[in-house]
């Protein structure tokens, strides 16, 4: 008997009778269902395995990207939410943070975990105050979370440019966590914005030797050997970061300037017109094409492009300048004089922030340069940083009334009237 035979004999017996064809497609049906569940539960553990796993290396991003899987499978599986919301906070990405830490809440209700998580991302988002003493209380006490404590102080301090508190934090950090690739990295942007760049560079390169794959160490070492000229070094690690995502524009533009400095026009034409392509409403796309336009003597075309880049960054001090002396060579004369001036104002206000950090770094508890730092970036329609600016200034003096009617006339002029009232009450 031939196996088709045996099968048909099988089928002939299972539905011999209707009770015994509606037991069949029962059990077949049954089968089935557990399979599929079956499948389901390994997929969501393999998942959840890999992500405890890129947890333990540092690697935020994909622990996160595997924890969308298991919450695919297992929408209400609780864990893998607020390890979901552990990851984005760590790897910067606060509003899925937020939102991973609202869905937990939502399922699991006020547990310590969700608790501490959130104190987290108040401190990493600069309100350190608040949270710090219960969080070293924790952190001393040996807790778990240990790392992640002296991890978000130190991010939350260097966000409302508290540089004194973030070495302090780095130092406990790394003295207990010396692997650690995000206290390492800040330690090396703090020497970079501190004009260490020597050491900054060094660093990047222990973090990239223990870390090959970190974007952001990367990213900034690039940077860095861009403006000690060592050009060619820096479009090969710019080259890394576009082979690992080619929509990353910081990766495109930095390696469009590497080609430019090193003479590569070809090259660069061709990145340029990718930077136009995809960026085209980017006023730093369209400052680096209307640059290359102008040295191929394109000046129509730069023209276009840079009045366009006003339109997107009209507090952009070097798109004003671009664009001034591409007028002045068309004739343009009195357009460009109001370009050129706007570029001195802007300028004029880069270099008083740098002498500001400087004053900040050298009294860390004088509220006045933080404020006026503040105040500057607000002039410039740079709402985030100047918030952050002035936050910090709150930090030092709570009830500083000059930085509440700072931040009163900010609230008042984006139509918040309850948080311009509040601040308004302060500085009275």
């Amino acid at each position: 008997m031939t196996a088709k035979d045996r099968l048909g004999q099988v089928a002939r017996i299972c539905f011999q009778t209707r009770l015994r064809g509606l037991l069949t497609v029962f059990l077949v049906l049954l089968i089935c269902f557990c399979s599929w569940h079956g499948a389901q539960w390994g997929l969501a553990r393999l998942a959840f395995s890999r992500a405890e796993e890129a947890l333990a290396r540092y690697d935020f991003e994909t622990a996160f990207q595997q924890l969308e899987i298991v919450e695919y499978y297992r929408p209400q599986d609780g864990q893998a939410l607020i390890m979901a919301a552990q990851a984005a906070r760590r790897g910067g990405r606060p509003d899925d943070a937020r939102e991973c830490l609202r869905r937990y809440r939502a399922l699991a209700g006020s547990t310590p975990e969700g608790r501490l998580q959130g104190s987290l991302q108040e401190v990493q988002a600069g309100d350190i105050e608040t949270n710090v003493y219960e969080l070293m209380a924790k952190a001393d006490s040996g807790h778990p979370a240990a790392e992640q404590i002296l991890e978000a102080l130190t991010v939350g301090a260097v966000e409302i440019y508290h540089f004194d508190q973030a070495g302090f934090w780095i130092h406990h950090l790394l003295k207990n966590f010396p692997v650690n690739p995000v206290g390492r990295l800040i330690r090396a942007q703090m020497d970079d914005v501190l004009g260490k760049r020597d050491k900054a560079a060094a660093l990047c390169r222990e973090l990239l030797a223990d870390f090959p794959n970190n974007t952001k160490a990367k990213t900034l070492l690039a940077g860095l050997l861009y403006r000690a000229q060592q050009f060619e070094e820096s479009a090969n690690l710019y080259g890394e970061l576009r082979a690992e995502n080619p929509d990353d524009l910081r990766a495109l533009l930095g390696l469009t300037k590497c080609r430019t400095q090193m003479g590569q026009t070809e090259e660069a034409g061709l990145l340029v017109a990718e930077l136009t392509e995809k960026f085209p409403d980017v006023s730093e796309a369209l400052l680096e094409a209307a640059r290359f336009a102008q040295s191929q003597d394109r000046r129509v075309e730069a023209e276009r492009l840079l009045r366009r880049a006003v339109e997107l960054a009209p507090n952009d001090h070097e798109v004003h300048y671009q664009l001034g002396l591409c007028l002045e060579r068309a004739g343009k004369g009195e357009e460009a004089k109001f370009h050129l001036e706007k570029f001195k104002q802007v300028e004029a206000d880069m270099v008083r922030l740098d002498a500001l950090l400087k004053q900040v770094v050298e009294s860390p508890k004088d509220p006045a340069p933080r404020l006026e730092a503040g105040r500057i970036c607000l002039r410039n329609n740079q709402g985030d940083e100047g918030l952050r600016w002035l936050h910090g200034a709150l930090e030092i003096a709570p009830n500083n009334a000059a930085i509440h009617g700072a931040l009163a006339e900010y609230y008042q002029g984006i139509g918040d009237q309850n948080l311009a009232e509040t601040h308004r009450k302060r500085a009275r």
